[in-house]
């Protein structure tokens, strides 16, 4: 492997005449606000004023990985696009705000030195006012041109953002125009307080900017002959490091080898539109965490940091257990279960048999648990492209069960998972290869083995449900959870779908408004009532409200009213006084509440 490693500053880079392409397989721009700070911060601190005069000390940004060769006219940028991306930006404004200042001449060679390049060659569509053809430094997607519009113009002619990584630019480019006000700059930069800036300082001070950044913002410039070999430094360059993340390098990988772009750049179309699926949801999830967890129901498990390496072991093995077109087809069929599984909906499960599927994957997203989902993506899988192999029966089964242990296990009792995250792995490669009933009928009973070992008892449960229930006007984040746990028992109770449960509001048997104590919003004294009823009650005593609770038609609700009229809830001796009878109280409340995580424990079924 031949290359040549340069100390170099930007302005050796950016001002010679050449194009930096970069390829589709780079990740998108991606920095943010820490990022964006880190950079000014880095600029600016190096930057001193001394009797009047501006001076410079020489900083390290990192290094650039260039492929092509030094007589080429474009060159790939295999690594630092994101650093050359935001120079461009922060160039580009700096030389708008020189126009705005009437300095013309010093604002057309910023533009025409580091922003664009001047060409012998005239391209229609491409001169500026003088005749001259003009051609972006900084080449992105040819099919994207915000980036162009936006600040390899002399001003900015872009329209409204739509992708997030068009949003991201646009931060950036507000970022930097803040920065960049007379005020702020001037105010940093000359450190005088309570002053009124010309014109004057603010030239003095976006020159001192402008010098900074291209003359001692140094970079390592690594120029490798072969593109193959640019991306083997890139590799080891970030092999360590944080710069990139495994899905960047799978990335890289995935567009290396799939190099079909003619009539379509199926590769392109088919990454992006899982990135754009994701992006779709109400979810924080990511291409990293769909394809790890891609990775452990399909090859096996590992941790997030060694996924590349897996990746890479997986396509180099002979014969290779994937390749990487055959690695995107798979993750690009499969993501709309994951979507399934991140985001469920009703619209996925419209039948009226499937209920049931839709519901035990929404219980697991009101839980807070992704360990599971490896496990469940490769039950999807297989129900999806053999669905003889896992009746529609037998996978509600399974997902029930998968519901009701994270409900004990996670929500209540929030045990650490240790080992459960890898077992499940193991459980789902197996999944993919049940060809039969006997299979089947072997791998659940090895998953319902774990849930019976790992299950916390009836005691444990009964003093963590008592512990970490609570429901109230001031604290509210554990509404949905609440709420799954009387529709569940509604529908246990009733053995129907025929009430629809989603029709009521939480009740406080004893009002809020009488007692702050914690114990008010403990489950003991929490009923779901329907939205008139509750209105009826408003702050009434039990002894005043029994008769409005009795109108309920929910098996909830008729069950408390018959322990209440049968006195299960004394603590001493039975009173058959009616008031004392109907007197919600503490004792009472912490009683209930035992009682109902008893059968909590016992109905869900894990």
């Amino acid at each position: 492997m031949n290359f040549d490693a340069t100390p170099v500053n930007i302005n050796s880079i950016l001002s010679i005449k050449k194009i930096y392409v970069i390829p589709r397989n780079q990740r998108e721009f991606s920095w943010e606000n820490i990022q964006l700070d880190e950079f000014w911060q880095d600029i600016t601190r190096n930057i001193k004023l001394e009797d009047d005069e501006f001076t410079f000390n020489e900083y390290f940004i990192g290094t650039i990985v260039l492929a092509g060769t030094d007589s080429d006219k474009q060159l790939e940028i295999v690594d630092g696009q994101q650093r050359l991306s935001v120079i461009t930006i922060l160039l580009s404004l700096i030389s708008r705000e020189f126009r705005k200042l009437e300095e013309d001449s010093l604002a057309d060679d910023i533009f025409k030195s580091y922003i664009v390049t001047v060409s012998s060659t005239l391209k229609r569509g491409s001169l500026d006012s003088k005749g001259q053809s003009l051609t972006e430094k900084i080449q992105r997607d040819t099919t994207k041109n915000y980036f162009k519009t936006s600040f390899q113009s002399t001003e900015d002619c872009s329209n409204k953002p739509e992708t997030p990584e068009e949003k991201k630019i646009r931060y950036a480019g507000l970022y930097f125009k803040k920065k960049l006000q007379k005020r702020i700059l001037c105010k940093l930069l000359l450190k005088k307080n309570n002053h009124t800036y010309n014109n004057e300082d603010y030239a003095f001070c976006l020159n001192a900017l402008y010098n900074m950044i291209t003359n001692y913002l140094k970079v390592v410039k690594i120029s490798v002959d072969s593109e193959d070999d640019a991306y083997d430094i890139f590799e080891v360059l970030n092999a360590r490091g944080i710069n990139l993340s495994s899905i960047d390098l799978i990335k890289n990988k995935v567009f290396q080898s799939c190099t079909t772009t003619f009539p379509v750049d199926e590769a392109k179309q088919k990454w992006d539109s899982i990135a754009n699926k994701l992006a779709e949801t109400d979810t924080n999830e990511t291409m990293s965490s769909y394809i790890r967890c891609w990775w452990l129901s399909k090859i096996g498990y590992v941790g997030e940091e060694q996924l590349y390496r897996s990746f890479k072991r997986s396509i180099s093995e002979n014969p290779p257990i994937l390749t990487p077109q055959n690695f995107l087809d798979q993750i690009h069929k499969d993501i709309d279960l994951y979507i399934k599984i991140i985001e469920p909906s009703t619209d996925h499960w419209p039948q009226s048999d499937q209920i049931d599927i839709y519901r035990a994957l929404n219980a697991i997203n009101i839980f807070n648990v992704s360990i599971p989902r490896p496990f469940i993506l490769s039950l999807l899988r297989l129900r999806r492209d053999f669905p003889k192999r896992i009746p529609q029966k037998d996978l509600i089964l399974i997902l029930k069960r998968i519901e009701d242990f994270h409900f004990k296990f996670n929500s209540i009792c929030k045990l650490r998972p240790s080992g459960i995250d890898s077992t499940y792995s193991v459980l789902a490669v197996k999944v993919n290869a049940i060809i039969n009933k006997t299979q089947r009928k072997e791998l659940t009973q090895e998953l319902y083995d774990l849930f019976s070992r790992k299950v916390p008892n009836e005691k444990t449960f009964c003093v963590e449900l008592d512990k970490r229930i609570h429901y109230s006007n001031k604290k509210n984040k554990q509404g949905k959870l609440i709420r799954y746990i009387f529709e569940k028992l509604e529908r246990i109770l009733s053995n129907t779908d025929e009430i629809n449960t989603g029709s009521y509001s939480i009740e406080h048997i004893l009002p809020q408004s009488l007692n702050s104590k914690h114990y008010i919003g403990t489950l003991g004294n929490l009923l779901p009532i329907g939205y008139d009823i509750n209105e009826k009650c408003g702050n009434k005593l039990l002894i005043d409200k029994i008769s409005i609770y009795r109108k309920s038609k929910m098996n909830i609700v008729k069950r408390f009213i018959s322990e209440v009229d049968n006195q299960t809830y004394e603590t001493e001796e039975k009173n058959d006084d009616i008031s004392s009878r109907y007197d919600w109280n503490e004792d009472k409340i912490k009683k209930r509440t035992q009682n109902l995580s008893l059968l909590i424990y016992t109905l869900f079924k894990s």
